[in-house]
């Protein structure tokens, strides 16, 4: 069994640097796509918070925000060594570039991993924060023992009245991000950096 767990580690490994290759090599950005952030600055970002976790809880429940923080959720989630459980919720206020204004739930929590544990929700950016102003009431029914959000990014002057705490890896201004999960019209969520749309 251990021999066929390496085995996997080591075909993902393989499958995630080809796919990365590929994208370098063959797909062309519109050019109005400027780097925000690298691919060595999300995983020394994403290493460092795992890290810190890892002091801070022995073990926890995750939610994944889908299917935004795809990336991030799953990169988090390989820096933990403490027990985990996981589940995903789907959920969005977003068409293409634009908010909808309402949250639309495509799936809620199907594990009972929430009530009487301490829980992370982990989201891709805190925008206008609808969408985890929702999550965050709809887990808070569910009796978790702590409730805590942490997102990738975070456009402060987007949402000056969120009602929760929350933490964010990294600050921008109203920026249309793209990349490592984030989408436009549910294009571009594999490209390994975060870009920005210039829309000047």
């Amino acid at each position: 069994m251990k021999t066929l767990l390496i085995l996997v580690e080591v075909f993902e490994d393989f499958l995630l640097k080809d796919i990365r290759e590929v994208n370098k090599k063959n797909m062309k950005l519109p050019e109005n796509f400027k780097l925000l952030v690298s691919e060595q600055e999300l995983k020394e970002a994403i290493k460092n918070l795992g890290a810190r976790l890892n002091q801070e809880y022995d073990e926890l429940s995750v939610v994944g925000i889908m299917n935004g923080s795809v990336f991030f959720f799953a990169d988090l989630m390989r820096e933990l060594t403490m027990p985990i459980k996981m589940d995903t919720i789907v959920a969005s206020s977003y068409s293409g570039t634009s908010s909808t204004q309402e949250v639309i739930f495509s799936k809620k929590i199907t594990k009972p991993i929430i009530e009487g544990r301490e829980v992370i929700i982990v989201e891709d950016v805190i925008d206008t924060g609808l969408t985890l102003t929702e999550v965050y009431k709809y887990l808070l029914t569910l009796k978790p023992k702590s409730l805590r959000i942490i997102t990738l990014f975070d456009k402060t002057p987007c949402h000056p009245n969120f009602p929760y705490p929350y933490e964010s890896i990294f600050k921008t201004d109203d920026k249309f991000l793209v990349g490592y999960g984030f989408e436009v019209d549910d294009l571009y969520r594999q490209l390994p950096k975060v870009y920005y749309i210039d829309q000047k």
